[in-house]
């Protein structure tokens, strides 16, 4: 019986929490593995920092060494805007059980979701902390929150300050090649 976390997001840069925190969920909920769908254009955020062969490369670069986790391109391959709604139903079937992971954050906004009452039939979203949202629901998940923010890290790197400690060095080495956010 596979168990699947479908986890989206811009990832714009993949930030250590990116992958701390659905580790931590994966394994409070007994699941068996992290599906990471970057995103093409969320419809509730403006454009993307960067290009999503970007994006994906440093997503794969912070996810290298979790056999617990992979990336799916399907929305980036279906280009345009990106519905969790649509990702879900394609996905239906392909798993044993599927759940929407998201952070307190979109889950302040998710009745803003495209279709959203469907979303949470078809894939009851597990609710990861964040600082800053609380949550008064029983989809909250009690693990470590996630503190890190992409915007804090696309800052830190436009200032030239040290990202050390807060994003995969293989993600750090890969923004200074390719001068990213800067």
């Amino acid at each position: 019986m596979t168990r699947v976390l479908l986890f989206g997001g811009s990832f714009d840069p993949p930030h250590l929490g990116h992958v701390e925190v659905p580790q931590a969920a994966m394994e409070f909920l007994s699941f068996d593995h992290v599906l990471y769908m970057p995103a093409f254009q969320s419809p509730l955020k403006g454009e993307t920092n960067v290009d999503s062969h970007h994006r994906l490369a440093m997503l794969n670069l912070a996810l290298a060494d979790c056999p617990w986790a992979s990336v799916s391109t399907l929305e980036l391959d279906r280009g345009g805007t990106s519905y969790t709604i649509d990702t879900i139903n394609a996905l239906l079937g392909d798993y044993d059980e599927l759940r929407l992971l998201i952070g307190a954050d979109q889950w302040a906004q998710f009745q803003k979701w495209h279709h959203w009452e469907e979303v949470v039939k078809l894939a009851n979203p597990a609710i990861m902390p964040r600082e800053g949202f609380p949550v008064e629901d029983a989809r909250l998940l009690h693990i470590a929150s996630l503190t890190n923010t992409s915007t804090e890290v696309r800052k830190l790197v436009r200032r030239h300050s040290n990202i050390e400690g807060v994003v995969h060095p293989r993600v750090s080495e890969y923004i200074a090649q390719h001068q990213l956010y800067l």
